[in-house]
């Protein structure tokens, strides 16, 4: 046999990605605190450099086509702030009544079942001691208001986040340029080709994913004052939101607004309009827009979607959920690029690489 023939694995080609793994998860759950905001900002930031460039077609100045994208979105942010602060208030206030209407709804129904289907008690004797308790709402409203907090919080850091937006949408080709220069100039060429390899992956996904979760907002918000759903205000951005994690995001957005659709109606009846149309919708957007819209953009096997999420769920909490599939394909095509972590890359893969 050849050398060639009696080459190994060795054991520095399995431990290199493990370490780096390792490294990398522990320096992006210690400095989250840092990472998060600025991660936002370059992630806006990069969505509308094609908005500033095409403002700057018309002759108008980059600084100016940079302060016309950041006052917009500036008057976006506080036009959608104040509408979900006054359903949320509405909404609050409304609790007390939507906990006694489940309660009497959950009561009824058990009422129902065993004048009709007593064989049910007969087969599941427990369901009889199931009750709904007050104190389980309590829970779920403490998690509603951890959530709230953790809005207000951000809205808090809002002007930090403003400004880093500004200044990195104002200086990207600086920075790109200087990042290119970061690893000296006989890499540059390297450098270039990992960044174009990235923005090529990564440009239309981003804007794919705005787009359709801004028209998902609307188609749902519009479907569910049509079908006269309380607080539609609330469900259908949340719901498009929630859109954004991989998999059970769409399940979990559709929920809140089902259950106050059933129990405003005080019938579980009410709740099948609304779910077919969530349904309907996700089927629609998840099965034909998504996928043809983003055909050719990450490069990322459903596996590593969905680990990838859980893992940056656990790092950045909601925020890493939702960056965590461009994040992810960004990481993969640095793997590509570096010859110890390329095992990595095979690993994220999708289409057979």
């Amino acid at each position: 046999m050849t050398d060639g023939d009696n080459k190994q694995i060795t054991l520095i080609t399995i431990a290199m990605p493990i370490l780096a793994i390792s490294a990398a998860a522990a320096f992006f759950y210690f400095v989250a605190p840092i990472l998060v905001p600025m991660t936002i900002a370059a992630a806006t930031a990069y969505t509308m450099v094609p908005v500033v460039a095409f403002l700057k077609r018309f002759k108008i100045p980059h600084f100016l086509a940079v302060f016309m994208v950041m006052a917009s979105l500036l008057g976006i942010g506080i036009i959608i702030v104040i509408v979900l602060i006054s359903e949320i208030s509405n909404f609050i206030g409304a609790l007390p009544q939507y906990q006694q209407d489940a309660i009497n709804l959950f009561g009824q129904t058990k009422e129902y079942l065993n004048a009709n289907y007593s064989g049910i008690f007969n087969l599941f004797p427990q369901i009889k001691d199931i009750n709904l308790n007050p104190s389980y709402f309590s829970s779920i409203g403490k998690i509603f208001f951890k959530g709230i907090g953790s809005v207000t919080s951000l809205a808090f850091q809002g002007f930090l986040l403003f400004f880093l937006t500004y200044f990195m949408l104002s200086d990207y080709e600086m920075f790109s340029e200087k990042f290119r220069m970061l690893f000296g100039a006989d890499k540059k060429a390297t450098v270039s080709n990992m960044l174009e390899q990235i923005d090529k992956q990564l440009r239309g996904f981003i804007v794919v994913k705005v787009l359709v979760t801004i028209g998902l907002a609307i188609v749902l918000t519009i479907g569910l004052l049509i079908m006269r759903v309380p607080y539609a205000y609330i469900w259908g951005p949340f719901a498009a939101i929630l859109n954004l994690i991989p998999y059970v995001g769409p399940i979990i957005g559709a929920i809140p607004p089902v259950i106050v659709a059933g129990i405003t109606n005080g019938s579980f009846g009410a709740m099948i309009p609304p779910a077919i149309f969530f349904l309907v919708v996700q089927i629609l957007e998840s099965n034909l827009i998504t996928p043809k819209l983003t055909s050719n953009s990450v490069d990322l096997n459903p596996l590593a979607v969905l680990v990838s999420s859980i893992i940056w769920g656990y790092l950045w909490g909601a925020v890493g959920i939702i960056l965590a599939v461009p994040i992810t394909a960004a990481i993969k095509v640095v793997c590509d690029n570096i010859e110890r972590l390329e095992p990595i890359g095979i690993l994220l893969g999708g289409r057979g690489k």
